[in-house]
């Protein structure tokens, strides 16, 4: 998202719909996109060092990606490798931890505005 504009004019548009009871639930709304956008860029760019890995499957944890060994007699992987992918995991982690949060958080503010539209 090049033009933050249109997120923060959403968010204060929201904020005079609903009142100052939102404003909460708004910033934390707004911050946790930005995190989001900052750390899926993040991960697109993030090498491992893992063959298998390519830049569409960001969202995926490090043992998703890989391919099924048929021989035992494989080197192991570096203790590097190994390294950057558990921080990858963890990136991963506050990936979808940071989706919840956007969901959750929508939802409170769909339930809010259809509050005022019905209610």
């Amino acid at each position: 998202m090049k033009n933050p504009f249109i997120l923060i004019a959403g968010a204060i548009i929201l904020l005079f719909i609903l009142g100052i009871k939102a404003f909460w639930s708004i910033l934390i709304l707004t911050v946790a996109i930005y995190l989001l956008i900052f750390i899926s860029n993040y991960l697109k760019k993030y090498e491992t060092g893992d063959k298998d890995q390519t830049s569409q499957d960001y969202w995926k944890y490090s043992y998703d990606t890989q391919k099924f060994k048929k021989s035992i007699w494989e080197p192991k992987e570096s203790k590097i490798i190994i390294n950057k992918k558990i921080f990858k995991n963890r990136l991963v982690n506050c990936y979808w931890t940071l989706v919840l949060i956007i969901f959750y958080f929508g939802l409170y503010l769909f339930v809010g505005i259809a509050g005022l539209m019905f209610g």
